[in-house]
């Protein structure tokens, strides 16, 4: 008994030591603590990337006093946007400047300078992590515009987890004051991201990659197991258009676009839809997309919100993507090219000069 409780106390020790120090500095820190988001101030990224086609070798990835990737606001009076959603709004592994909000920003504020723009694009977000950066901190910077891409990171999701709820019991009070657990779910989280294939795994070679076949009749079967989740994205999503509805903001929607399909790559002629993406293969995740993308193109006509159907213009060009998700410098300047034209040609922004 007295060897049981000298352990309980030596890890009682351990925990309490480690809560203190992540308190003070915690260089594992996650962007979502106990159902809050949490944005990088005035960060700076950089890195070393390895030999990976599409991408530059030395990274510097910066986050602004707002947490975004952008210039500052400098001028209240400009015409300001706010570009959201997960790693493929932010992305993070391309230099300042080559993500493509950061393209269409330089484009846009080239043909009006009252235009400023900012990526608040982050890692992993889903509706639900875009509603709490909407209602967290973007309302208060009154956007004129917001551009948003999702889809692909709601995959399997039908409400948020238990840890992200808050009922304001004492438990809760203190869970929320802690740092270890907070850190504890960010490294579940990225488990969860890892065995849904849905994290940067770099793939330098497509004739290598993994395959996996799956039967028609596994495909729909999988199809059918993802329903459930297409209504409850739906409803997000249609909430989302109507706070902004309320605010006076005006909301763009951009389908998804991964590389994954029923085709062939342009590049290799590697079948992309024989590569294996998580547990399922790359025909069949295209085609849960296209459900998520379908349901942002319906709300989007109920409520007579531009869509821009990038999913269907981006060629299936490993060029432009270095996982099959994430866009290469390439893929970035390309995806910025397609949207900017939308926005120009269907007059869905209106410019001051």
């Amino acid at each position: 008994m007295k060897a049981l409780w000298k352990i309980i106390r030596f890890v009682l020790i351990v925990v309490i030591g480690l809560e203190i120090v992540l308190h003070f500095y915690n260089p594992f820190s996650g962007r979502v603590k106990n159902g809050e988001i949490v944005l990088p101030i005035n960060k700076v990224y950089e890195t070393a990337i390895p030999n990976v086609p599409g991408l530059d070798t030395h990274l510097i990835h910066t986050k602004n006093s707002l947490g975004f990737r952008g210039p500052e606001l400098k001028d209240s009076n400009a015409t300001k946007i706010i570009c959201m959603g997960g790693s493929t709004t932010e992305c993070f592994y391309l230099n300042d400047g080559k993500d493509w909000p950061g393209i269409l920003g330089a484009k846009l504020n080239k043909k009006d300078p009252s235009v400023w723009l900012n990526n608040a694009g982050m890692d992993g977000q889903s509706s639900f992590g875009n509603l709490q950066m909407l209602k967290q901190y973007v309302l208060k910077l009154k956007p004129d515009y917001i551009i948003l891409m999702c889809g692909l990171n709601d995959m399997g999701l039908k409400e948020p987890a238990r840890f992200d709820e808050y009922d304001g019991k004492w438990y809760q009070k203190v869970y929320n004051f802690l740092e270890l657990p907070a850190l504890i779910v960010n490294i579940l989280r990225a488990g969860k991201s890892k065995d849904a294939g849905l994290n940067h795994q770099f793939i330098t070679d497509l004739s290598k990659a993994p395959t996996l076949k799956m039967s028609d009749t596994a495909i729909l079967r999988r199809l059918k197991e993802e329903q459930p989740f297409i209504g409850p994205y739906k409803q997000r999503i249609r909430e989302f258009a109507e706070i902004c509805k309320n605010n006076n903001i005006k909301l763009i929607f951009v389908a998804q676009s991964i590389l994954f399909s029923d085709e062939k790559d342009l590049m290799t002629n590697v079948d992309l839809g024989l590569l294996k993406t998580g547990e399922i293969n790359g025909k069949t995740r295209a085609y849960i997309l296209k459900m998520y993308n379908k349901s942002t193109f319906d709300v989007a006509e109920e409520m007579g919100v531009p869509f821009i159907n990038l999913a269907a213009r981006l060629p299936k060009d490993s060029r432009l993507f270095y996982d099959g998700y994430h866009f290469t410098n390439d893929g970035a300047d390309l995806a910025a090219e397609m949207i900017y034209d939308d926005i120009v040609t269907e007059k869905i922004i209106q410019f001051k000069k």
